[in-house]
């Protein structure tokens, strides 16, 4: 037999022979706990694995009925594709069919079929009563034009015609991120005698094999997959709409819990907040209301939050709009999952809705107004893509846009080779970054703008300070991509570094009169001075006679030609010394191996220091590398 990659629940009012049934099709009891079978209920969620009539395997989940359980409900519910929708023909629709019905729309879910149970304790009026009832529920609901099938776990009336069309609406059942990275949110935790700790769920997306390293989120918890089980035998691996059992190591029992997840690192992130489009269910007999308190219900998790909407009016049955959800505890998630909410009380399912904007900052009702192109874009992967760029065009981290959409790097490349006209990328301090072309050249502009500007400002001084330039062109770019655009706009020839200064190519500070006395002044003492003996910066003026102010203007403007090189704050030299550094150094190692500070000290004949002061220059220049206590040569 073959394994179909497809999850059904069964959902629907306590007593509607939910449990019966699933046994009927799979010959499993899902009522595992002593509790269930003592009061004739379902309390937690079952599984089970059903032959379809071709031959393949799908599982189910049995979910309870019960108001009180709701919960339960909704952790089992998570990640099915396919609705088994159960209401007994003796009582038609109640209370948590309706709910379920709900819950099932707010997931999602948009296949499934409806089991008339108990159709042999019914007359035929009776049962057509109840056929015409539940079709007047389903027409305007995610299960419109879904087949009720009349049925009996005691008798078989009906069983293989809900296999047949089972079989049929499983293979047209989407699987959500088939090629995504591993991510399972986990409703079982529990230890087997020999085998050690085992973590069950629905994979929501990608697959996990034996010895694969994932992580649990959140705690980012390092766990290894020992052994895996796909709807309920050993398997290679489990993927993307598979229910699994995962044997890990890594952690204990006593750290995990039902709705963390077991997940691909590059999927781990957890957040306190996200923000939605979040809609007050048509059936809801409450409105969400701005500010106040609800359960949220993610995937296999359950915490409460508070919502806060974009109008100033509460959303009414059947309304939707743009709102965030915040909470304590943090609970991992991805743009597109979906979510539930329900009154702080448990008695209502008030609504749900759709993530757009996993984490994020806090805003107010007239900054989600204002972004409202944002959150229309993230409703779908592509633009949303475009949207995230959008928000820090100078560069998005590559690695936010695969956690942050679940696409592994092919998948993204070959989303942004899409995007090529508008999105570019590039690579810096190894990390890849995702960038708009046309906001890059205006970044470009504004770079050779403050140069410009600072040349009129400061016609005495040889060009800019690298972090003064960030912060006057790029007072929004986190100053490590600022360096990258400065080299950018160096690299196309705009500007250019004379020593550690930024200028307009061509332009030279020309020194007449006193400024070229002062000139000549300082670089003959430091020139003088060598190695052993460079004047403190903060003393030698007086040893030339000078204002203070006059000598830290030029011996910055020395810095910033390249003249002299400042090591630390109370150690600078000669350009000409410390090339001759340099020298000894190169020879000191291509003649006898990496070398160590002390010998390099006792070469130079200064002190600790000084000889520390100058190789960590050269290995923030690129030109040394440290291993211990030594220090060689980058090859170029």
């Amino acid at each position: 037999m073959s394994h179909f990659n497809c999850v059904i629940g069964a959902a629907g009012h306590i007593d509607h022979g939910k449990t019966s049934l699933v046994k009927a099709l799979t010959g499993v009891d899902c009522d595992r706990l002593e509790e269930e079978k003592k009061r004739g209920i379902t309390i937690d969620i079952g599984f089970a694995k059903l032959e379809l009539s071709d031959g393949m395997i799908a599982g189910i989940v049995d979910v309870p009925g019960h108001q009180r359980f709701i919960h339960n409900m909704l952790a089992g519910a998570a990640g099915i594709d396919v609705a088994l929708f159960v209401v007994s023909a003796d009582d038609a629709v109640m209370p948590q069919t309706v709910e379920h019905l709900a819950i099932l729309e707010m997931l999602g879910v948009t296949r499934g079929v409806v089991a008339l149970t108990k159709a042999d304790l019914v007359d035929e009026e009776t049962l057509e009563l109840a056929t015409m009832e539940v079709s007047d529920l389903i027409q305007k609901s995610c299960l419109a034009g879904s087949r009720i099938i009349p049925c009996s776990s005691a008798t078989g009336l009906g069983i293989e015609q809900l296999k047949d069309e089972l079989n049929i609406i499983s293979k047209t059942a989407s699987t959500r991120w088939a090629d995504g990275f591993f991510r399972m949110p986990i409703d079982r935790v529990f230890i087997i005698k020999g085998h050690g700790l085992v973590v069950t769920g629905t994979v929501f997306s990608g697959k996990v094999a034996p010895d694969d390293k994932s992580e649990i989120s959140p705690g980012n918890m390092d766990v290894r997959a020992r052994r895996v089980q796909r709807h309920g035998e050993t398997a290679m691996a489990a993927e993307a709409g598979s229910r699994a059992a995962i044997n890990i190591t890594g952690v204990d029992k006593n750290q995990l819990r039902r709705g963390m997840v077991i997940c691909h690192p590059a999927v781990g992130a957890a957040f306190t907040q996200f923000t939605a489009e979040v809609i007050c269910h048509s059936t809801s007999p409450l409105k969400i209301v701005h500010g106040r308190s609800y359960l949220l219900h993610l995937h296999t998790a359950e915490t409460l939050c508070r919502v806060y909407l974009s109008s100033d009016k509460s959303l009414n049955p059947g309304e939707k709009g743009i709102a965030q959800a915040r909470f304590y505890d943090p609970i991992q998630m991805l743009n597109a999952d979906r979510f539930v909410l329900r009154s702080s009380s448990a008695r209502n399912t008030v609504g749900g809705g759709v993530i757009l904007e996993p984490g994020g900052a806090p805003l107010g009702r007239r900054r989600l107004v204002s972004l409202s192109d944002k959150w229309d874009a993230l409703k779908n992967t592509d633009s949303g893509i475009r949207a995230m760029i959008g928000q820090t065009p100078w560069g998005t981290p590559l690695d936010k846009l695969m956690g942050m959409f679940n696409l592994p790097k092919p998948a993204l490349a070959k989303k942004l080779k899409q995007l090529k006209n508008e999105i570019s990328t590039f690579e810096w301090k190894s990390m890849a970054y995702a960038f708009d072309i046309k906001a890059s050249k205006k970044i470009i502009g504004e770079i050779l703008e403050a140069v410009t500007q600072f040349h009129k400002n400061n016609p005495a001084l040889q060009g800019i300070e690298e972090s003064a330039l960030a912060i006057a062109a790029l007072p929004s770019v986190d100053y490590q991509l600022s360096a990258y655009w400065i080299r950018r706009a160096v690299s196309s020839k705009k500007i250019e570094f004379k020593g550690s200064a930024l200028k307009l190519p061509g332009r030279d500070v020309e020194f007449s009169g006193d400024d070229e006395r002062s000139r000549q002044a300082i670089l003959g003492a430091y020139q003088k001075g060598g190695l052993k003996n460079a004047p403190k910066t903060d003393k030698v003026y007086k040893e030339l006679g000078m204002k203070k102010s006059e000598a830290a203007r030029m011996i910055r403007i020395l810095t910033q030609t390249g003249d002299l090189v400042s090591l630390a704050p109370d150690y600078t030299i000669h350009h000409d010394t410390l090339n001759t550094a340099r020298n000894i150094l190169v020879k000191e190692i291509e003649e006898n191996g990496p070398v160590e500070t002390a010998r390099y000290r006792d070469l130079l004949g200064v002190g600790r220091k000084s000889a520390i002061d100058i190789l960590e220059h050269f290995d923030r220049a690129g030109f040394t590398k440290r291993k211990e206590n030594r220090r060689s040569l980058v090859k170029k």
